[in-house]
């Protein structure tokens, strides 16, 4: 069972983009682009399928001057399959890529029960439409502009659920899921807005946000593992399975 998680959480992880970023299927993967947000590495990206690369000095090309007709780094994320960017990195050289290899992705699954206590101080509220306080409350003054398009693109989409927690009318965190036809829960990573970070309130939503799912019998939840880890598991998430992470990166324009 744990196999078939893996394989279903992979290929939604690769199809993920489609739900705020445009893009163009090939037969040797997706491409990945956001004309009016190219700051953002999660919108502007290729991903391959090594099964059905014969050519990959050919790929690599194609891919370069797609991006490039574009005016984007060309970038292409680390297939998982062990090792692919390693042992073709001669050929991602000789055609101007530069292979930037990351520690594996660690997943983790919802399988135990919520163990975090935290005082109930945030108004959380579940939202189906975009707040404009989480671009001028939270991201503009934390620095990360570049998230807004891509969150308010990813709400518009069915299975999307946001969650706000706010103080005195003011949103300070938030995060959101996506219950995907696949059969899984996919949880987006906890943003809290600069001067109230340290505080707790990341615990206290991600608390909130796993009961909803368990009280709701969400499917499969699962995220990545990462600094917040320990709360993570406090909540209830276990390491499951991991996958290979890095990317390729072409010569800059």
């Amino acid at each position: 069972m744990l196999n078939e998680y893996a394989i279903s959480i992979k290929q939604e992880e690769i199809d993920f983009p489609k739900r705020f970023a445009s893009y163009v299927e090939k037969e040797y993967g997706i491409l990945f682009y956001m004309k009016n947000n190219k700051d953002s590495y999660d919108g502007n990206h290729a991903c391959i399928y090594p099964h059905k690369i014969t050519d990959l000095g050919k790929v690599l090309d194609d891919i370069k001057e797609f991006y490039k007709k574009l005016g984007i780094r060309a970038s292409i994320y680390h297939p998982y399959k062990k090792n692919y960017f390693r042992h073709n990195e001669e050929i991602l050289k000789a055609h101007g890529y530069t292979y930037t290899p990351e520690e594996d992705h660690r997943v983790m699954l919802l399988t135990e029960e919520n163990q975090i206590i935290t005082p109930k101080r945030l108004d959380i509220r579940v939202l189906a439409e975009w707040d404009e306080r989480v671009a001028t409350d939270i991201l503009i003054p934390s620095g990360e502009p570049w998230e807004i398009a891509v969150t308010k693109k990813r709400i518009e989409k069915e299975g999307t659920y946001l969650f706000v927690g706010y103080l005195d009318k003011k949103a300070i965190v938030y995060t959101d899921i996506h219950k995907s036809e696949r059969g899984n829960t996919r949880f987006d990573y906890i943003v809290t807005a600069k001067e109230y970070r340290g505080h707790g309130y990341a615990s206290e939503l991600l608390s909130f946000v796993t009961d909803y799912c368990r009280k709701n019998n969400f499917p499969v939840c699962w995220q990545w593992a990462g600094p917040s880890e320990h709360i993570c598991y406090q909540a209830g998430f276990r390491e499951a399975f991991t996958m290979e992470a890095g990317y390729a990166t072409g010569p800059e324009l």
